[in-house]
């Protein structure tokens, strides 16, 4: 039976890279009981004391080295991401899978959906990186991004910004009243104007057709959702900086829902002349 193919060993970053997805303390990484098998099954017996992307990275590192090949790492890839762990939970292994192409792009290589290493374009900036891993603009886009969104945040797509997304997403409604209304203003101002304040004066612009009570009510509620969007979205980010901001990704994803949401809506709205 011939020898198997012996592979280029891995650049310590890359197996570094590695080590920190699928060891990662929080879902979607690897438990520890997961990380004692699958190392057994590379025939690596045990790993050291420590966290758990250390004592992986250790493990994998002095394999590799004791061989002087990559098998082991590309190994212990395969079986993590075999996707037949995953039936049970395929958006962990989408997560994983991205996670694991947005750290291994810059070093020329990418998970398949087999869950393999495979050679891929080599990215050389986080700009590049963030185009040939794609993850934001492909999830954004299955929750069915308005492709409004993408005309305001392409660039902090790519360059993965999620607190300066949120801020142009939050942008792009105020902006969009003004372009089909002709009104100028921001807030108050401006949606007062276009949504009106009741008292029998037929709005500006309707999402609906204002011809009942349970219009009204919707017809305001809308106003106010436009509201909230501005003083709980656009304002602190417009008065507060990335380096302060902490965003959560799938708060992120539910905002871009909400303001796709909206979008769509105005799609629909018809104009007063």
């Amino acid at each position: 039976m011939p020898e198997p193919l012996k592979l280029v060993t891995f650049d310590v970053a890359f197996v570094k890279a590695v080590s920190n997805v699928l060891g990662q303390t929080e879902q979607p990484g690897l438990s520890n009981a997961d990380i004692d098998q699958l190392l057994r099954q590379v025939h690596v017996a045990s790993r050291p004391e420590g966290n758990k992307r250390n004592s992986l990275f250790e493990a994998l590192w002095e394999k590799q080295n004791r061989q002087a090949a990559g098998n082991v790492v590309a190994g212990f890839v395969a079986r993590s991401m075999h996707p037949s762990r995953y039936v049970n939970n395929p958006g962990r292994f989408s997560d994983l899978r991205d996670q694991l192409n947005e750290a291994i792009v810059y070093f020329g290589w990418s998970v398949t959906e087999e869950g393999k290493l495979a050679r891929g374009t080599r990215a050389s900036t986080l700009t590049e990186g963030a185009k040939l891993s794609g993850r934001l603009l492909t999830e954004l886009t299955r929750r069915g991004l308005h492709r409004e969104l993408i005309r305001y945040c392409a660039e902090e797509f790519v360059t993965r910004s999620l607190f300066h997304a949120i801020s142009e997403a939050s942008k792009s409604i105020p902006s969009r009243v003004r372009e089909m209304t002709g009104l100028a203003g921001d807030g108050d101002a401006l949606y007062n104007g276009v949504f009106g304040t009741g008292g029998g004066v037929q709005p500006m612009l309707m999402i609906n057709g204002y011809s009942s009570d349970s219009d009204i009510s919707e017809h305001k509620g809308f106003k106010n959702l436009l509201l909230g969007v501005h003083g709980h979205y656009r304002n602190p980010r417009a008065h507060g900086n990335r380096i302060d901001s902490q965003e959560n990704i799938e708060d992120f994803f539910d905002a871009f829902s909400l303001f796709s949401s909206i979008h769509r809506r105005l799609d629909r709205a018809t104009i007063r002349r």
